[in-house]
């Protein structure tokens, strides 16, 4: 099948995401720690503003590391899903790379591919583009608008991934940072990289790179749903719905509502210190009296 190798492609990065969701899970959790502890952090870093030798910096950067080693928080833990990735990728992209000339018999077969598999590989094609073609080999007009629509996808799905980080998963109190400002600068400059560089590579890393991304922004919306930033917006609409949520769930159990039982409490706290007033005024009464007495 023609389209056979195509689809392998994505279905490789398909098996590959779903064997890393236990690890993107756990990367959920320790980025949401390291959020946590970003008030702390700033704190010791403000603590440490005014002293620029090498020793102060050094006590910083202690104090920092046992902040997040007492609440297991790994600043590095976002980059694991990357660092697992990039050999597949640049495997790949080597691969494709070096069919034409293993094909033709101009260069060495590659591990386990011999010159008639490397043939029938780079004839394999989906969409209408061979999978070892790139932007700069294709000559028809339909395979430069697929390429070109492939890329159009990867920077769209990027921009708006980025975006929605930015943007939504961003404690409001941190958007006036200088670290934002930059923050927002990368959503446009990473998709004008991939601009420059989809026009290079072979279109089986585009495409595996397409589905990567598509599973990435999938991943994002379930980030903003279900593990987002503290004090960003996306938590303050799931703080509304797990409120929301609670609220339901104890009205199926003929339980008072959240704000019901926060008004109870401060009816009786309003009643308790009520009770504390009248006993400090009686008691300041009978001390009055007694001293009168004794003036006598």
């Amino acid at each position: 099948m023609p389209h056979s190798l195509g689809i392998a492609i994505m279905c490789l990065v398909l098996i590959i995401r779903i064997c890393l969701l236990p690890l993107f899970f756990s990367q959920m959790r320790a980025t949401q720690r390291m959020q946590v502890l970003q008030p702390q952090i700033q704190r010791i870093q403000r603590k440490y503003a005014a002293r620029k030798d090498p020793r102060s910096k050094e006590a910083m950067q202690r104090e920092i590391m046992a902040l997040q080693q007492r609440h297991n928080a790994n600043p590095l833990g976002s980059c694991l899903l990357s660092l697992i990735q990039a050999p597949i990728l640049c495997s790949l992209f080597y691969t494709l790379q070096s069919l034409p000339a293993s094909a033709a018999g101009n260069a060495e077969p590659l591990s386990g591919i011999d010159r008639v598999m490397a043939g029938d590989i780079e004839s394999s094609s989906i969409f209408g583009v061979r999978i070892a073609d790139s932007f700069g080999t294709v000559v028809s007009p339909q395979s430069h608008v697929v390429i070109g629509v492939a890329v159009a996808l990867m920077c769209l799905m990027l921009f708006a991934m980025q975006w929605l980080l930015i943007h939504r998963n961003t404690p409001k109190d941190a958007m006036d940072s200088p670290q934002f400002r930059t923050q927002e600068l990368t959503a446009f400059v990473f998709p004008a990289i991939y601009v420059v560089s989809g026009g290079t590579l072979p279109f089986g890393v585009l495409l595996y790179w397409l589905t990567n991304n598509l599973w990435n922004f999938g991943q994002t919306l379930c980030q903003l749903r279900w593990f987002p930033a503290p004090g960003s917006e996306a938590g303050e609409r799931k703080a509304e719905r797990d409120h929301e949520r609670e609220n339901r769930r104890r009205a199926a159990s003929g339980l008072p509502s959240l704000e019901e039982e926060r008004a109870a409490a401060a009816r009786e706290e309003a009643h308790v210190r009520r009770e504390r007033e009248k006993s400090v005024a009686s008691r300041n009464r009978r001390q009055r009296k007694n001293v009168q007495l004794a003036k006598r």
